[in-house]
């Protein structure tokens, strides 16, 4: 459940009156202006999705437990971890990499080319608590958080609340509260999350100190100077790819009237489509992403589906993913304070406040709700006596008079829904039923609950869902 607080107060300050020297409108309308300038800026710069990438997760934790490892070679390996068994790299220090080892390399291979090297089990067990304290960070500065196995993550500025100047210094913030857990981070920023993600890989080379900012219409400049074998490195590839299968739970709504939204994870590509997809231009003699650009959409979506055409769009600076919430709450409420008792009219102005409040946080979050409940606070603590049934020591039924000092009730709509005005309608039915004319109220509280989000599940592709690579151009 996710509470927001909003403080208002009953009485609003007086206009300026008719006597109201000239003088002072220019220098006022300057400061409105201003103000409203700075708040256009805050607003363009919230506008953004930083990923954070733990160099050497698996590995930096294990020298911690084991400071022997430090500067050794050594592989973290799946299962237990042996050459001799089946299983795969999933890190390696940074002296089995100038080796030749690479994470997704089977173990086999790997304990070919260093021999003398330390092979290691996982200990998710031992991870958790560092990997609890880093999602806590990260929640610290956004309610929009997508996170990646193991401790990699998109936010979305959008739903970050915490006041900054720039994009920037809100990475080296993080940046800094990372370093102090013995971690190094890497932070990319930029509007999508596949630019963001090539950023964050870039964020430690040429002398930069592991923050990276893409600002709006810089993509195309940055990323055609990268060679397309980062690609393999990507763990969103293919996010932003318009999904083939419906969306069941959106079929049912008559949602002619309103756009459909991009979606972020609306269909996952393998690791295997994406290396197939590099070596195949590779064989052709392309290896950046400007050669990719130099090409047409339509040829390599004729060719290589729709995996082909969100090359293309990325290597042209075009990034429409988003970032997906993990998990939907489930409920988000608000609640007004007022400084005095309050009459309808004000608490009415008030809850048309809070719908407006939690419609643009679900559309926000990609969320849609289903149940509207009002809660008031009467003046004077208004009780209103409730019978309840419970069950005495014997087993037996008995009523009990129990004193409410709030007043309210819930509906259910027909269907979910995100839009402001009809959880102001309801909400005010709801307002018209409980209130009594002799009634002031001290707080509002309006709640959104039976959460869904509104983003489609997550489907295997099909076999045949994208076009085969072919050595024939």
């Amino acid at each position: 459940m996710q509470q927001y607080n909003i403080n208002t107060s009953t009485s609003s300050p007086l206009p300026p009156s008719n006597g109201t020297s000239r003088e002072h409108q220019p220098a006022g309308l300057s400061l409105d202006m201003q103000e409203a300038a700075r708040a256009a800026e805050r607003a363009r710069l919230r506008q953004g999705i930083m990923h954070v990438r733990i160099r050497h997760f698996y590995c930096t934790l294990e020298e911690m437990f084991d400071p022997s490892l430090h500067g050794q070679s050594f592989v973290v390996g799946t299962g237990t971890g042996r050459p001799n068994e089946p299983g795969r790299v999933i890190d390696a220090s940074p002296a089995a990499m100038r080796l030749g080892v690479s994470p997704g390399m089977p173990l086999r291979r790997a304990k070919g080319i260093v021999p003398r090297t330390r092979f290691l089990p996982a200990s998710y067990d031992r991870y958790q608590p560092v990997l609890q304290s880093l999602r806590e960070r990260y929640k610290a500065y956004s309610r929009i958080i997508e996170s990646i196995p193991i401790a990699d993550t998109f936010i979305d500025l959008r739903g970050c609340e915490i006041p900054f100047d720039s994009p920037v210094a809100l990475a080296e913030r993080l940046c800094a509260e990372v370093a102090e857990m013995g971690l190094t981070a890497l932070i990319g920023i930029a509007n999508g999350k596949a630019v963001a993600e090539l950023a964050a890989l870039m964020s430690r080379k040429n002398g930069r100190q592991g923050v990276l900012y893409i600002p709006a219409g810089r993509e195309a400049s940055f990323v055609q100077t990268l060679p397309l074998s980062m690609l393999l490195q990507l763990r969103a590839a293919g996010a932003g790819i318009p999904s083939a299968l419906p969306d069941l739970g959106e079929q049912v709504e008559n949602s002619g009237s309103r756009p459909p939204e991009v979606e972020g994870k609306s269909e996952q590509v393998d690791s295997v489509a994406v290396a197939e997809l590099v070596a195949h231009l590779r064989d052709f003699g392309i290896n950046s992403f400007a050669q990719v650009a130099a090409l047409t959409e339509e040829g390599l979506r004729r060719r290589l589906g729709r995996l082909g055409s969100w090359v293309y769009q990325v290597a042209c600076g075009e990034d429409t993913s988003l970032v997906v919430p993990d998990a939907p709450p489930l409920s988000q409420n608000a609640r007004v304070r007022f400084h005095t008792p309050t009459d309808a009219d004000e608490t009415c102005a008030a809850v048309r406040k809070l719908a407006n409040y939690l419609g643009e946080r679900l559309r926000e979050q990609r969320l849609k709700g289903q149940t509207i409940a009002l809660m008031l606070w009467p003046h004077r603590n208004v009780q209103r006596d409730t019978r309840r049934l419970l069950m005495n020591e014997e087993g037996e039924e008995v009523a009990v008079t129990a004193a409410e000092e709030t007043i309210g009730g819930q509906m259910i709509l027909s269907r979910h829904t995100d839009e402001a005005d009809v959880i102001a309608n309801h909400a005010l039915m709801l307002f018209a039923h409980y209130h009594r004319p002799a009634y002031r109220y001290l707080q509002v509280q309006l709640r959104i609950g039976d959460i869904v989000a509104i983003t489609q599940a997550y489907y295997p592709p099909l076999a045949r869902a994208r076009g085969r690579a072919t050595r024939k151009l």
